[in-house]
Protein backbone atom coordinates (compact mmCIF):
# COMPACT_ATOMS: atom_id res chain seq x y z
CA UNK A 1 0.00 0.00 0.00
CA UNK A 2 1.16 3.56 -0.77
CA UNK A 3 1.85 5.90 2.16
CA UNK A 4 -0.26 9.05 2.27
CA UNK A 5 1.62 12.04 0.89
CA UNK A 6 1.68 15.43 2.59
CA UNK A 7 -0.24 18.04 0.70
CA UNK A 8 1.94 20.14 -1.53
CA UNK A 9 1.90 23.87 -0.63
CA UNK A 10 0.28 25.87 -3.35
CA UNK A 11 1.34 29.29 -4.53
CA UNK A 12 -1.46 30.89 -2.53
CA UNK A 13 0.01 29.45 0.66
CA UNK A 14 3.43 30.78 -0.31
CA UNK A 15 2.03 34.25 -0.85
CA UNK A 16 0.25 34.12 2.49
CA UNK A 17 3.45 33.15 4.31
CA UNK A 18 5.39 35.90 2.60
CA UNK A 19 2.74 38.44 3.56
CA UNK A 20 2.73 37.14 7.14
CA UNK A 21 6.52 37.36 7.41
CA UNK A 22 6.41 40.83 5.89
CA UNK A 23 3.83 41.97 8.43
CA UNK A 24 5.85 40.59 11.33
CA UNK A 25 9.11 42.14 10.14
CA UNK A 26 7.40 45.40 9.19
CA UNK A 27 5.58 45.54 12.53
CA UNK A 28 8.85 45.03 14.37
CA UNK A 29 10.63 47.80 12.50
CA UNK A 30 7.61 50.11 12.85
CA UNK A 31 7.59 49.48 16.61
CA UNK A 32 11.30 50.26 16.81
CA UNK A 33 10.78 53.39 14.70
CA UNK A 34 7.95 54.68 16.92
CA UNK A 35 10.06 54.05 20.02
CA UNK A 36 12.93 56.04 18.52
CA UNK A 37 10.64 58.90 17.48
CA UNK A 38 9.22 59.05 21.01
CA UNK A 39 12.68 58.97 22.59
CA UNK A 40 13.91 61.78 20.31
CA UNK A 41 10.81 63.89 20.95
CA UNK A 42 11.00 63.52 24.73
CA UNK A 43 14.73 64.30 24.64
CA UNK A 44 13.97 67.54 22.78
CA UNK A 45 11.26 68.47 25.31
CA UNK A 46 13.59 67.69 28.20
CA UNK A 47 16.34 69.86 26.70
CA UNK A 48 13.90 72.78 26.42
CA UNK A 49 12.75 72.33 30.03
CA UNK A 50 16.33 72.25 31.33
CA UNK A 51 17.23 75.30 29.21
CA UNK A 52 14.30 77.17 30.81
CA UNK A 53 16.15 77.18 34.12
CA UNK A 54 18.45 79.85 32.65
CA UNK A 55 16.17 81.18 29.89
CA UNK A 56 12.61 81.34 31.23
CA UNK A 57 11.14 81.94 27.78
CA UNK A 58 11.82 78.25 27.06
CA UNK A 59 9.06 77.17 29.48
CA UNK A 60 6.36 77.93 26.91
CA UNK A 61 8.27 76.03 24.21
CA UNK A 62 8.77 73.11 26.57
CA UNK A 63 5.06 73.02 27.39
CA UNK A 64 4.16 73.03 23.69
CA UNK A 65 6.64 70.23 23.06
CA UNK A 66 5.25 68.02 25.85
CA UNK A 67 1.68 68.65 24.69
CA UNK A 68 2.65 67.42 21.23
CA UNK A 69 3.74 64.09 22.73
CA UNK A 70 0.07 63.14 23.21
CA UNK A 71 0.06 62.37 19.49
CA UNK A 72 2.91 59.85 19.72
CA UNK A 73 2.16 56.18 19.06
CA UNK A 74 4.46 54.98 21.83
CA UNK A 75 4.92 56.44 25.31
CA UNK A 76 6.54 54.36 28.05
CA UNK A 77 5.49 54.55 31.70
CA UNK A 78 8.60 56.56 32.60
CA UNK A 79 7.89 58.99 29.75
CA UNK A 80 4.30 59.39 30.92
CA UNK A 81 5.38 60.15 34.50
CA UNK A 82 7.97 62.66 33.29
CA UNK A 83 5.41 64.37 31.03
CA UNK A 84 2.87 64.70 33.86
CA UNK A 85 5.48 66.07 36.27
CA UNK A 86 6.86 68.61 33.82
CA UNK A 87 3.47 69.85 32.63
CA UNK A 88 2.30 70.05 36.25
CA UNK A 89 5.36 72.13 37.22
CA UNK A 90 4.80 74.50 34.30
CA UNK A 91 1.13 74.92 35.22
CA UNK A 92 2.10 75.70 38.83
CA UNK A 93 4.50 78.33 37.50
CA UNK A 94 1.75 79.83 35.34
CA UNK A 95 -0.60 80.05 38.34
CA UNK A 96 2.13 81.77 40.37
CA UNK A 97 2.60 84.32 37.60
CA UNK A 98 -1.15 84.93 37.51
CA UNK A 99 -1.09 85.63 41.26
CA UNK A 100 1.82 88.08 40.88
CA UNK A 101 0.06 89.76 37.97
CA UNK A 102 -3.12 90.15 40.05
CA UNK A 103 -1.10 91.64 42.93
CA UNK A 104 0.64 94.08 40.59
CA UNK A 105 -2.60 95.19 38.97
CA UNK A 106 -4.17 95.58 42.41
CA UNK A 107 -1.30 97.84 43.43
CA UNK A 108 -1.78 99.91 40.27
CA UNK A 109 -5.49 100.20 40.99
CA UNK A 110 -4.54 101.54 44.44
CA UNK A 111 -2.22 104.05 42.70
CA UNK A 112 0.84 102.39 44.18
CA UNK A 113 2.97 102.03 41.05
CA UNK A 114 6.17 101.52 43.03
CA UNK A 115 4.79 98.40 44.72
CA UNK A 116 3.51 97.14 41.36
CA UNK A 117 6.95 97.62 39.84
CA UNK A 118 8.70 95.89 42.73
CA UNK A 119 6.39 92.86 42.33
CA UNK A 120 7.33 92.26 38.70
CA UNK A 121 10.86 93.67 38.35
CA UNK A 122 12.81 90.76 39.86
CA UNK A 123 10.69 87.97 38.37
CA UNK A 124 11.61 85.92 35.30
CA UNK A 125 8.98 87.52 33.11
CA UNK A 126 5.39 86.89 31.97
CA UNK A 127 6.31 84.01 29.62
CA UNK A 128 3.28 81.90 30.55
CA UNK A 129 0.62 84.63 30.68
CA UNK A 130 -1.74 85.40 27.82
CA UNK A 131 -0.74 88.19 25.44
CA UNK A 132 -2.89 90.87 27.08
CA UNK A 133 -1.65 90.17 30.60
CA UNK A 134 1.94 89.85 29.39
CA UNK A 135 1.64 93.27 27.74
CA UNK A 136 0.44 94.83 31.02
CA UNK A 137 3.26 93.11 32.91
CA UNK A 138 5.94 94.37 30.52
CA UNK A 139 4.41 97.84 30.60
CA UNK A 140 4.86 97.95 34.37
CA UNK A 141 8.36 96.44 34.31
CA UNK A 142 9.56 98.77 31.55
CA UNK A 143 7.93 102.00 32.69
CA UNK A 144 10.72 104.56 32.97
CA UNK A 145 8.67 106.90 35.15
CA UNK A 146 8.09 104.13 37.69
CA UNK A 147 11.77 103.19 37.54
CA UNK A 148 12.67 106.80 38.31
CA UNK A 149 10.28 106.83 41.29
CA UNK A 150 11.76 103.59 42.60
CA UNK A 151 15.29 104.94 42.18
CA UNK A 152 14.34 108.16 43.98
CA UNK A 153 12.72 106.18 46.80
CA UNK A 154 15.83 104.05 47.11
CA UNK A 155 18.01 107.15 47.18
CA UNK A 156 15.82 108.68 49.91
CA UNK A 157 16.00 105.45 51.88
CA UNK A 158 19.80 105.45 51.57
CA UNK A 159 19.95 109.08 52.62
CA UNK A 160 17.72 108.44 55.64
CA UNK A 161 19.81 105.41 56.54
CA UNK A 162 23.01 107.46 56.30
CA UNK A 163 21.53 110.27 58.39
CA UNK A 164 20.37 107.78 60.99
CA UNK A 165 23.79 106.16 61.07
CA UNK A 166 25.42 109.57 61.59
CA UNK A 167 22.90 110.46 64.30
CA UNK A 168 23.48 107.13 66.04
CA UNK A 169 27.24 107.66 65.86
CA UNK A 170 26.96 111.17 67.32
CA UNK A 171 24.66 109.92 70.06
CA UNK A 172 27.16 107.21 70.92
CA UNK A 173 30.00 109.71 71.08
CA UNK A 174 27.91 112.02 73.27
CA UNK A 175 27.05 109.14 75.56
CA UNK A 176 30.71 108.19 75.83
CA UNK A 177 31.66 111.81 76.63
CA UNK A 178 28.94 112.02 79.30
CA UNK A 179 30.10 108.74 80.78
CA UNK A 180 33.70 109.97 80.84
CA UNK A 181 32.66 113.28 82.43
CA UNK A 182 30.74 111.41 85.15
CA UNK A 183 33.69 109.12 85.73
CA UNK A 184 36.08 112.09 85.97
CA UNK A 185 33.73 113.85 88.40
CA UNK A 186 33.51 110.75 90.60
CA UNK A 187 37.27 110.38 90.51
CA UNK A 188 37.72 114.03 91.63
CA UNK A 189 35.26 113.57 94.48
CA UNK A 190 37.05 110.42 95.59
CA UNK A 191 40.40 112.24 95.56
CA UNK A 192 39.00 115.10 97.70
CA UNK A 193 37.57 112.63 100.16
CA UNK A 194 40.89 110.83 100.29
CA UNK A 195 42.75 114.10 101.03
CA UNK A 196 40.30 115.03 103.81
CA UNK A 197 40.78 111.62 105.34
CA UNK A 198 44.54 112.05 105.41
CA UNK A 199 44.21 115.48 107.16
CA UNK A 200 42.02 114.05 109.89
CA UNK A 201 44.52 111.30 110.58
CA UNK A 202 47.32 113.85 110.75
CA UNK A 203 45.51 115.82 113.49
Amino acid sequence: PKLPQAPIMGWQDGVFLLVLVGLIVGGYYYYQHTKQVSADTFARCDALYVAAETDATKYAESETCYNETWELSFVSDSMEILRQNRLGAIEDLRNHQKDLYADAMGALAARDSVTAYNIVKDYKGPMLLNKGDAKDWNSIAGNEAIKACVAAAAARADSIAREKAIADSLAQVAAELRAKAVADSIEKVNKKLARKGKRKKAK
